[in-house]
Parts: structure tokens; sequence; C-alpha cells
């Protein structure tokens, strides 16, 4: 049986939200561009990192800073939250992931996420707490990478130019190393291949277009998908839904205040 997923955002489009229960599959090791807050109601999930792992069970909260590989075990019954912040747009502290145990914590995110869920217009309010607290409790992130230059450019070149396909002997040469050394210096630095940071990167450029209202063949040939089909399998995939529904899931939060 699939799980259910729901999406929810507030107007600002700076926060979103997401509600998933059932059964969970396993995921592949991938990031996010967004810093990740969550919480278990129910059940157990295994948060994965480099080199660590979380067994986080009801009443754990959790956090995954942006561009943190990561990956999750699957869980038999589960149900869980998840607020999204866009660091573009609000300042979040460079974090380590972590397991979060703390009740003030809790009641913020609670609160937070229902604000950001319904459209609150204090949603913004509760999220500015909420990161307050999470910075009392997680501790920074110390980079030890040092990546070299090459790799660094890589790692821009994944988000650029989305609508052309990209090989990792292409990558190479654009930035002047052998694509074997490449694949390896980069994924030793950043947990991900160039091809996962390059769909991670395809898939939130099609998000973007869905919500201006472009259709689903149109997102798929602006953000490199072969095709229609091939961006719903991969959303699908990725988001737990397809287009169609995160777009009527995210319309009812916005317009049901």
């Amino acid at each position: 049986m699939e799980p259910d997923v729901r999406h929810g955002r507030d107007e600002s489009g700076i926060f979103t939200t997401v509600r998933l229960s059932g059964a969970m599959p396993s995921s592949a090791w991938h990031s996010h561009a967004s810093l990740v807050l969550g919480r278990v109601d129910r059940g157990r999930r295994v948060l994965r990192l480099v080199g660590t792992a979380f067994n986080l069970g009801p009443g754990d909260g959790f956090a995954i800073p942006p561009d943190i590989a990561h990956a999750w075990d699957a869980a038999t019954d589960t149900a869980y939250r998840v607020l999204t912040v866009d660091p573009a747009r609000a300042r979040v502290p460079s974090w380590s992931a972590s397991q979060i145990r703390d009740t003030a914590w809790t009641e913020v995110f609670d609160a937070t996420h229902a604000a950001v869920e319904t459209g609150d217009d204090d949603a913004q309010t509760h999220a500015a707490t909420l990161l307050a607290v999470t910075d009392r409790l997680l501790p920074r992130r110390r980079d030890d990478r040092k990546l070299p230059g090459a790799v660094l450019r890589a790692r821009r070149l994944t988000s650029q130019r989305l609508e052309y396909p990209l090989a990792l002997a292409e990558l190479g040469a654009q930035v002047g190393m052998s694509q074997w050394h490449l694949h390896r210096l980069y994924h030793r630095g950043w947990g991900l291949t160039p091809a996962q940071h390059r769909l991670e990167a395809r898939l939130r450029a099609a998000r973007a277009l869905l919500l201006t209202g472009s259709s689903v063949a149109y997102a798929a040939a602006a953000t490199g998908f072969a095709d229609q089909s091939h961006l719903c399998r991969t959303f699908s995939r990725l988001m737990g839904v397809p287009p169609s529904v995160w777009l009527k899931q995210i319309a009812h939060r916005q317009t049901s205040r």
C-alpha cells in the first residue's frame, strides 16, 4: 500500500510542510536545497547520514541542513511531519544534521507546522521562533571538505542549463579534471554524485515552473526530462505524489484559509 503524503505551502513560499504516514520505502541518498526540520509522530524511522545514523522514534525531532547527503531506511508503519525553510529567503545557520529531543522545541515545531500548513498569518513569526530555538540546540557544522576549486565549479555547473544533458566526461572537461577523478572527489566531498545533484536541481526547477502555471509537458522539456512521463515518474518517486496531486494539495492549503 502506498504511503499517504500531503504537502502544504505558506503564502510567501519560504516555508513548506509535508505529512507522511503509512509504510515508507527506503530512499536513495539525496540532499535538499532547503533546511528540513521534522518530527516523528508514530512508529520509527532510521535517518542515515554519511558516517552515522539516527534511530528516530515517537516524539523525536530531526534537522537536516541544506546540501547534506542523507537517506531513510524503510519503515512498516510510521507517521511524521516535515517543515522546510528556503535558505535563500530566510537566515539558516550552518548547523550539523542531528536528532532533536527537547520539549520546548517540540512545542514550537508543532505550532509552526500547523501555522504554515493552514496558512496562518503568524506563520513567519512562529518560524522565526523555531529557528531561534533550533539554533540554541544544534552545534554549528565544521566544513572540513576543503574541496578543490574544480569540484566546487562542478557543483555549480550541475545546476545550470538544466534543459541540456551533461555527461560526467563533459563536466570533467569543463572543470579541467578527468571524469573518474572528479567523480571520486565530488562524491567524497558531497556524499552524492554530480548526476544526483543535477536530478535534484531539475526537480526543483520543474516544481518552480509548475507553481507558476506551466504545464507538466513544458516543465519536463524546460528542465531536461525526457518527456512528461519521465518527470511524473521522478516527481512521484522523490515527492511521494504525482505533480497533479502535489499542486492540488498546495492550492487547497492556500485557498482554505
